[in-house]
């Protein structure tokens, strides 16, 4: 019986432990963020823990939930944004807001996601996004819990969620 209860303590604690752990890797993420708006005297606005950055208001339909959109991308880690890790070429990326209908091109990261909700048509933005909203602690660009940048413009509303 006394081995019963140890167990479930055990595995009580080891949740607690990986949300804690969780909290305090998006805190420490936040602040890395902020530190790096800061230095590189950016003016960017909070959404759902996400950073963004407009840099070309779009004049087109507003991104919804639901929208399945087409958009480009560059990406960078802020740890070092002298290197693309990754960029849309001339075709422009598909998905569904969120992403949880797989689809042909795979699906994108939570981060991206919100960010995306932020925009218009024809506009073009830059989210700074913590690594728990990103890939975690799954390796990118020879990086752990890497924060991301990524520029984004919103090329079109393909087709439109229930809520338009």
């Amino acid at each position: 019986m006394k081995f019963k209860h140890f167990l479930v303590l055990a595995a009580f604690m080891t949740v607690a432990l990986f949300s804690c752990s969780e909290e305090s890797q998006l805190d420490e993420d936040l602040d890395d963020i902020k530190s790096f708006l800061s230095t590189n005297h950016i003016s960017a606005e909070k959404y759902q823990n996400i950073y963004y950055e407009v840099l070309k208001e779009g004049t087109g339909d507003q991104c919804e939930a639901g929208d399945i959109v087409a958009f480009k991308y560059t990406l960078w880690s802020i740890s070092d944004t002298t290197v693309v890790i990754d960029k849309s070429t001339n075709k422009a990326f598909t998905c569904t807001l969120p992403a949880t209908i797989p689809n042909s091109e795979g699906e994108i990261i939570t981060g991206l996601q919100i960010g995306l909700t932020t925009m218009k048509v024809g506009g073009i933005s830059r989210f700074y996004i913590p690594s728990p909203y990103a890939y975690g602690s799954k390796e990118i660009n020879g990086e752990t819990y890497a924060n991301l940048l990524f520029e984004v413009e919103l090329c079109e509303i393909k087709t439109y969620g229930s809520k338009h």
